[in-house]
């Protein structure tokens, strides 16, 4: 694998962290973007004193020009893609005594959907060339309408609709595009949101380090992600119980909402 070239956005902690690590064990010149030039440079520290070398691109994947820098950046050092991962996310909860939140819908859209889009945009044309794989970390609420969390769901769904749609218009030109419903995950995505809550009741992974417990890792995660792309396959669901809500939404939809109201909120 010494001559394939991957791209995470959102690479420097969390399940992009841990993809950076799955790659660079399987050989891929990595390349990861972030928001944070701070973390991005104590990334790559840590990588460099481990002997491994990165490139590091300053990223906000909501700006089109940062997204077009990035392809950019990656093209003249490595003349080419052949994974792009699309990873770069927020959530939003949205307890009862905030309600619908316009300007957090916007965001969470800016960045989740419209961040996919802008860098695939750019990205696209290389990974064609490369017969390469454009993967999308998506969720299972880009599936099944959770609660609470109208903001986050509407963004996976319109992200899980945009890759679903490419990988049929590009059926026949050798591009994998492949969709990773990842469940609930231990990560301080959701940590970050629960200070800036006004709820006072939380589900599973906000921050409950008990509740936390069991949870699957960053590194599990990246896991099942990385043998996606290798087995090349159109989508990866990690979660036990993120693929039983899945099947039961399509199989006994009353049902599954009862369940989901329940288990999710």
């Amino acid at each position: 694998m010494d001559n394939k070239i991957v791209v995470i956005t959102g690479g420097s902690s969390g399940i992009g962290r841990a993809l950076c690590n799955c790659f660079i064990d399987a050989g891929y010149k990595v390349a990861i973007a972030s928001r944070s030039v701070e973390i991005l440079e104590k990334v790559k520290s840590d990588l460099r004193s481990e002997g491994h070398e990165i490139l590091t691109v300053k990223t906000d994947v909501r700006v089109d020009n940062d997204c077009k820098n990035l392809v950019d950046k990656v093209i003249e050092k490595y003349g080419k893609i052949d994974v792009f991962i699309n990873n770069a996310g927020i959530t939003w909860y949205e307890s009862n005594e905030d309600g619908i939140n316009i300007k957090k819908h916007k965001e969470i859209m800016d960045t989740n959907h419209f961040g996919t889009v802008q860098c695939t945009k750019y990205a696209l044309p290389h990974l064609l060339k490369s017969k390469g794989s454009l993967v999308g970390v998506c969720s299972i609420a880009g599936e099944v309408g959770l609660p609470n969390r109208s903001a986050y769901s509407a963004s996976k769904f319109a992200m899980n609709g945009f890759l679903n749609s490419l990988r049929v218009q590009y059926l026949n030109k050798g591009l994998q595009v492949l969709i990773t419903y990842v469940g609930y995950t231990s990560t301080n995505i959701r940590k970050i949101v629960k200070d800036d809550s006004k709820s006072s009741h939380f589900p599973p992974g906000y921050g409950d380090a008990v509740k936390e417990k069991g949870m699957m890792t960053p590194a599990e995660a990246a896991t099942h992600i990385f043998n996606g792309v290798k087995k090349r396959k159109r989508s990866v669901r990690s979660s036990a119980v993120g693929q039983l809500t899945v099947w039961l939404n399509k199989l006994f939809p009353r049902l599954n909402d009862k369940l989901a109201a329940k288990y999710y909120s």
